[in-house]
């Protein structure tokens, strides 16, 4: 009787022992709930063979899958305390955008699932999912997404700010006062040439130049080619450094451009910039240069420029807003180069002009501002969505089995 009663314990030991195996050997029992779902062995499996089958890179695509899994469960469960179900018709439509944004097919997306042993209800729960989700956050917080005026003009200042190139500019200014009209544009043409042909830029600056920039070797500054009218953009944008362009007339003469270097900061937005600015003609003034010098330690704001407009010359006044392009060469160079309150006295000959730039604004074309307004609604929404999970998270049961 003890012999039997041995082996009877034995018997019990060995089915107990080998009881988690079978357990864990049956790929449909439970290895997580989550409050009143279960995930279960092979849910696990098949993701991982669809993580795979997606391209998807990880260190633990295990974790992932269980990550994953857990996360679809809480989204379908909020999904259905809000009333919200997924048909046919709407799932096909909305697998047909996913694949599209990935440049291929609702029909290629499942038949690299199929290759790699994916079952069909293993991808659908998976796009489902994401399907479902993609709708509750909307419902839920469209609203609080939708960009503010505040937020979208912040990411159009910041996008316009992003620049493809910016320019080291120098400059030769031949007035017209010096030679006459027709003389300046031929010698112009003939300096261009020879500068183009290795002359030295320096020595022309110092031996021909009229502007008070020939004291810096002509040296204009650095400055965002968009900046300049349309006009002398064209001249110097497609010029390598140490080019020089063709002469540029201005309303007192002719000036000549020289790229002294350039520097690539990012790729460029399609921007239309407009400025606001003031403008004091000291032309024939008593030493005008000196007396637009102390005028200029005296500004502060444009409405000052404005209001003393009527003392001084016939190019006085407050002007814009309006596009660069429609701005007078020289004086668009000028203030290419200043920031908005700021102010210079630019010359040319005889000409002497005190240019203060009061504003400067910088607009995107129409799809690139749809573009910029898609992507911050996509931003926060999606920031809205990963605290909403969170807070899912806080508030479940879930335990591995």
């Amino acid at each position: 009787m003890g012999k039997i009663l041995n082996w009877v314990q034995i018997l019990a030991l060995v089915f107990f022992a080998c009881a988690p195996v079978a357990h864990a050997a049956n790929p449909y029992s439970a290895a997580y709930s989550v409050n009143d779902s279960i995930v279960t062995h092979f849910d696990i499996s098949e993701r991982v063979k669809l993580l795979r089958a997606l391209g998807v890179q990880s260190r633990n695509i295990q974790q992932d899958a269980i990550d994953q899994l857990i996360d679809d469960r809480l989204k379908l469960r909020a999904a259905r305390t809000f009333g919200l179900v997924i048909d046919d018709a709407s799932f096909a439509r909305g697998l047909a955008g996913v694949a599209a944004a990935q440049n291929t097919t609702a029909e290629a997306l499942w038949a690299k699932a199929r290759a790699r042993g994916v079952s069909r209800q293993a991808f659908d729960d998976y796009y489902t999912a994401q399907l479902i989700w993609r709708e509750l956050v909307q419902r839920r917080f469209r609203q609080a997404a939708d960009p503010t005026s505040v937020e979208l003009d912040n990411a159009i200042n910041v996008a316009a700010a992003v620049t493809q190139q910016t320019i080291l500019l120098g400059e030769i200014a031949l007035p017209f006062a010096e030679r006459g009209e027709e003389a300046t544009i031929a010698f112009a043409e003939r300096l261009s040439r020879d500068l183009n042909s290795g002359a030295s830029f320096e020595n022309a600056v110092k031996n021909f130049s009229r502007s008070r920039t020939a004291a810096n070797g002509g040296q204009i500054g650095w400055l965002a080619p968009e900046r300049l009218p349309a006009a002398i953009a064209a001249k110097v944008i497609g010029l390598s450094s140490g080019q020089v362009s063709d002469p540029v007339r201005v309303s007192s003469g002719v000036i000549i451009l020289k790229v002294l270097a350039s520097r690539t900061v990012s790729s460029a937005l399609q921007k239309t910039v407009s400025v606001e600015y003031a403008v004091l003609d000291f032309t024939g003034q008593p030493d005008a240069y000196s007396s637009a010098s102390r005028m200029q330690h005296g500004l502060d704001e444009c409405s000052t420029a404005h209001s003393s407009a009527a003392d001084f010359g016939p190019l006085s006044g407050l002007f814009g807003p309006t596009s660069v392009n429609n701005v007078p060469a020289d004086i668009a160079v000028s203030l290419a180069r200043l920031m908005p309150g700021k102010s210079e006295v630019i010359t040319n000959g005889d000409s002497v002009l005190l240019i203060q730039l009061c504003n400067r604004t910088t607009d995107l074309s129409g799809p690139i501002k749809a573009q910029l307004t898609n992507n911050l609604f996509g931003q926060k929404l999606g920031k809205l969505a990963e605290g909403y999970l969170l807070e899912l998270h806080r508030t479940a049961i879930i335990e591995q089995r």
